[in-house]
């Protein structure tokens, strides 16, 4: 039987200062994005939002774990 890789990875690799500056920055990014989506016209359009907030969520989670 042939081993695979981790695909669960049990241990975070380290994190060098130039990546955690880069993910500093992409999670201050996306509270000005969340801010963003605190406009007035959300009332009119909810689920649109919501998903927009979500798939935000997503996005950052995925840069996040690409980084670490």
């Amino acid at each position: 039987m042939q081993v695979r890789a981790d695909r669960f990875r049990k241990e975070y690799r380290t994190v060098d200062d130039i990546n955690k500056k880069l993910i500093s920055d992409i999670l201050d990014k996306a509270n000005e994005l969340d801010v963003l989506f605190d406009c007035p016209n959300v009332s009119m359009m909810p689920r649109e939002m919501a998903l927009a907030r979500t798939n935000l969520e997503q996005a950052i989670m995925w840069a996040v774990k690409a980084l670490t």
